[in-house]
């Protein structure tokens, strides 16, 4: 039986280099499945930058040798617009903006809001620029900072540049506003120069663009978000509210290729879920929580491990020049909240055996959780097979899952059929 462990200053050393060998032997692993970019390593010394920092969560699923066989990332609370804030996906584009835009009775008000937010923007990027500038003495200015990124990456997904702005954005909004400016400025946070001078137009005022907006707005158009049109079938409006403070990011979770086991990597999200959500809880301003992941669009382990959780929700992304990405999302109220982990934790103990407190559940939540979970395999074996029938070339779907399916639909099948079997002969005997 695997046992969940959270890494902690104590014993980090204990397991670190175990988890640093893991990613290695993933990556390898998946690119000998043709998977490669599916996976980015997070390395030794950022795993324990994860393990000292309030807003990262590393578990680890250990054997009875001590062994690292699984582990996990979970995040809540970075820095709103950084790498890792999922949330923003779902704050952009004009729908949001006319979202923002109906909470405001008074249109002057609206006008008023938009102007001010963006100066104390420019403000904030001044600070950053200053602050960047002092740190690197060797760059003469932003922009030969922006080409010789360009160069290089492309300005792409993990900028170090345009972390380092919103970083230190974040960070003198926070120091120097209250809660009211702060909330705006993540409600406008998308607000170009252009929206500004498009909104004042109905008063004819014309606004000469400052030097320094013009050096803001580049970095800002260098670093612009696709998202890809597709239909959509749920109400994007539901995510407005979500931001870093109140979600929780499925991060990463790697199990062992040799060794891997059904489930562990499940377990382990669900015990980091599980956490968070009973710490952010204890707040009674906390109202909802929202649980985030980003993945690559061909990886299906993490798409069924997100839709396990019930992240099923999803938008698909482009990230400035990085890779085209799925962003999935879900929402989970207070008054939902335990009612939520004692369905997960009761899937874990039917499914997958997890059941460390020795919960005894009733069969007839088993037989839910069974035919629930069949009708999941039974509806995307069906997908996978009509992707290989549409795609000639396989393109953008792993082969190897239909198999998988098959084995996992029939052993449910036998499961409900168990139980059916079970339940006559409790009758017969009666």
């Amino acid at each position: 039986m695997i046992k969940v462990v959270e890494l902690t200053k104590e014993n980090e050393e204990q397991y670190l280099d175990q988890i640093a060998n893991l990613e290695q032997i993933i990556l390898e692993a998946m690119k000998k499945e043709g998977r490669e970019g599916q996976l980015f390593i997070t390395g030794k010394e950022d795993i324990s930058e994860y393990v000292h920092s309030p807003e990262n969560t590393v578990l680890v699923a250990i054997n009875e040798n001590d062994k690292v066989e699984a582990a996990t990332y979970i995040t809540q609370g970075q820095k709103p617009f950084t790498y890792n804030d999922i949330t923003k996906y779902f704050k952009y584009g004009e729908k949001y903006q006319q979202y923002v835009k109906s909470q405001y009775q008074d249109e002057k008000a609206y006008r008023r809001d938009i102007r001010e937010i963006y100066i104390i923007k420019v403000e904030a990027f001044e600070y950053a620029k200053k602050r960047i500038l002092a740190e690197n003495p060797q760059i003469r200015n932003l922009q030969q900072y922006l080409k010789k990124e360009i160069k290089e990456n492309g300005y792409h997904e993990k900028s170090e540049l345009r972390e380092k702005i919103n970083l230190y954005m974040s960070e003198y909004i926070n120091s120097h506003y209250g809660k009211e400016i702060q909330e705006k400025y993540e409600k406008f946070y998308w607000i170009t120069f252009q929206d500004i001078k498009s909104e004042l137009k109905p008063d004819g005022s014309e606004i000469e663009t400052p030097k320094i907006f013009q050096e803001y707005e580049q970095l800002l158009k260098k670093g612009s978000l696709k998202i890809h049109e597709e239909n959509l079938d749920f109400d994007v409006s539901k995510y407005y509210t979500a931001k870093t403070q109140n979600s929780i990011e499925l991060d990463t979770y790697l199990t062992e290729p040799q060794t891997r086991r059904a489930g562990i990597a499940r377990i382990i999200v669900y015990e980091g879920i599980k956490k968070n959500m009973e710490e952010h809880f204890k707040n009674p301003e906390n109202q909802e929580i929202f649980l985030c992941s980003t993945l690559h669009r061909d990886n299906l382990s993490s798409k069924y491990v997100s839709e396990f959780f019930g992240l099923t929700d999803s938008l698909y992304v482009n990230r400035r020049q990085g890779r085209d990405r799925e962003v999935h999302i879900c929402r989970i109220p207070r008054e939902q909240a335990m009612e939520y982990l004692t369905n997960m934790s009761d899937k874990l103990a039917v499914l997958y055996g997890y059941n460390p407190n020795n919960k005894k559940i009733s069969n007839s939540t088993r037989k839910k959780i069974l035919q629930e979970q069949l009708n999941y395999e039974l509806k995307e074996h069906k997908r996978l097979v009509k992707a290989r029938t549409v795609d000639k070339k396989l393109k953008g779907i792993n082969v190897r899952f239909i198999g998988g399916k098959l084995k996992k639909i029939r052993r449910l099948q036998q499961q409900l059929n168990q139980l059916d079997e079970s339940e006559k002969d409790v009758t017969t005997s009666k």
